[in-house]
């Protein structure tokens, strides 16, 4: 054999080999994709097997095409490969992305509770070490006050006294009855904007950090089969979804998988309720988060006399991502008005105009936090967040969950936390994939009146609450009852 004979078919034993490799790897790619759709367990078996039947019919087209001694046959399929080795790599980083969130959505079976340990502003005391021998005053009605006077014991002896509530501990310090008291951060900042004395007369030595076993109040179902309802909380902070806070947000959403109905329940984050666990004076709903979700939970299961299955947690870093992550919301607004109040950046200073309007995350948050400058306060904000949310909805349903689909995953990943489970969760989406229903979604929000009244978080001080509206509670508790019965 000539010597160029030879080099040509080395050649084309190269060409042949480097052709097979390109179809062997669009192939290995979409077997890759096969089983990653299996393990993200969202896709009906309908679906699942049309899958393996179109990559099969790919991978056989292909390493046809590839094997073929037509040049121009084995270009068209190596074009053919590119392409779909592309698409394949951008199907890849979806479900990538989609199984690192699954895998990491935040199931809090700990919550994080911050105490101060205050004393009076003339006081001589520098630190918690001076307080060594002397009184120091708490309230026992959480498990983390128990954890702080363990630390504290650590380091330093002292004569602990229990006082029945928040104004007996902050008297007993103006009195000169104790030398110190140990209080839960939220309870302060709350005294602190009722009370300006307090917080003048007073300062915070230290600051002692606990985690608190939390309890479990997930109520389970089939969700596929059976109507359910989940809480969903907006705590007033920002950062650390742990954090025990203030619940700006409280909502209640039914849902029955049978009749594709749902319904948002929305209650005023000063509604005057009884919290669970308590007897005597009731208390703004906003107050039960400070001792956890499983407290607002069952608050509202009592009011609305529903159980409640499971519960998803936000705050004001969770929603201001979000919203930025799918570029903004749409909303109504019915009328105009102004915003202004500080947060984690600064002071803000928002004019939502009447009509249409466009928000990003900053403005969301401002739209969904403000109630003073409204003409029914704390019911309108709770509309608004109603509209929020659905603005929310229609995009996520919208092109704009393909085109931004990683960002708004990586946005929701880690700012928010559920008791709801992995595989009911995948089973739900499984269920809607393979149905595709449409659902009627209705929105009710409660209604009352406003008042001053004395409430167990500060008894001896008159707040602002409203007083709930028997009527609305009713219908509420009715309609929630006829849904979750429908078949």
């Amino acid at each position: 054999m000539k010597v160029e004979d030879k080099k040509k078919t080395k050649l084309k034993l190269k060409k042949s080999v480097i052709f097979k490799s390109i179809s062997l790897l669009t192939s290995f790619l979409s077997l890759l994709i096969f089983i990653l759709f299996i393990k993200l367990g969202v896709l009906p078996l309908k679906y699942l097997l049309l899958l393996l039947f179109v990559l099969i019919l790919i991978g056989i087209g292909l390493y046809y095409l590839m094997s073929r001694k037509n040049y121009k046959m084995r270009m068209i399929g190596t074009f053919i490969s590119f392409l779909l080795i592309i698409v394949f790599a951008i199907a890849l980083s979806f479900q990538n992305a989609t199984l690192n969130f699954l895998e990491n959505i935040s199931i809090l079976n700990i919550q994080t509770e911050t105490y101060k340990i205050i004393i009076k502003k003339d006081s001589s005391y520098k630190d918690k070490n001076d307080l060594s021998g002397n009184k120091i005053a708490y309230v026992n009605d959480r498990k983390g006050v128990l954890k702080v006077l363990k630390e504290l014991e650590q380091s330093i002896k002292f004569q602990g006294e229990i006082k029945k509530d928040s104004s007996d501990l902050i008297q007993s310090l103006q009195d000169g009855k104790v030398d110190a008291i140990i209080m839960e951060q939220e309870e302060v900042k709350i005294y602190s904007e009722i009370s300006p004395q307090f917080k003048e007369n007073t300062k915070i030595i230290d600051t002692i950090e606990v985690k608190v076993e939390q309890e479990s109040i997930t109520k389970d179902v089939v969700i596929t089969k059976e109507p359910f309802s989940i809480f969903v909380t907006g705590i007033d902070t920002y950062g650390d979804l742990s954090s025990v806070s203030r619940s700006d947000v409280n909502m209640v959403i039914t849902i029955n998988p049978l009749t594709h109905k749902m319904l948002l329940t929305s209650i005023p984050r000063d509604y005057y309720v009884q919290v669970a666990g308590t007897t005597g004076l009731k208390d703004k709903l906003t107050h039960a988060g400070l001792k956890g979700v499983e407290t607002s939970v069952k608050t509202i299961e009592n009011l609305l006399k529903t159980d409640i299955n499971y519960y998803v947690k936000i705050n004001f870093t969770s929603l201001v991502q979000i919203i930025d992550a799918i570029d903004g919301v749409d909303v109504d607004n019915p009328f105009e008005f102004t915003a202004d109040y500080v947060e984690d950046t600064g002071a803000v200073y928002y004019v939502y105009k009447k009509g249409l309007i466009h928000l990003d995350g900053r403005q969301a948050l401002g739209y969904v936090r403000e109630r003073y400058g409204l003409r029914e306060g704390d019911v309108a904000r709770a509309r608004h967040q109603q509209q929020v949310i659905k603005g929310m909805v229609n995009k996520l349903t919208s092109g704009t969950i393909l085109t931004r689909y990683t960002k708004i995953l990586g946005s929701i990943e880690g700012n928010f936390a559920t008791n709801l489970s992995l595989s009911n969760l995948t089973a739900f989406i499984q269920k809607q994939l393979d149905g595709n229903p449409s659902w009627t979604v209705e929105n009710l929000v409660l209604g009352g009146a406003d008042s001053s009244e004395l409430t167990a978080s500060m008894p001896d001080l008159y707040s602002s609450v409203m007083l709930p509206n028997e009527e609305s509670v009713n219908e509420a508790i009715q309609k929630i009852k006829i849904l979750k019965e429908e078949k």
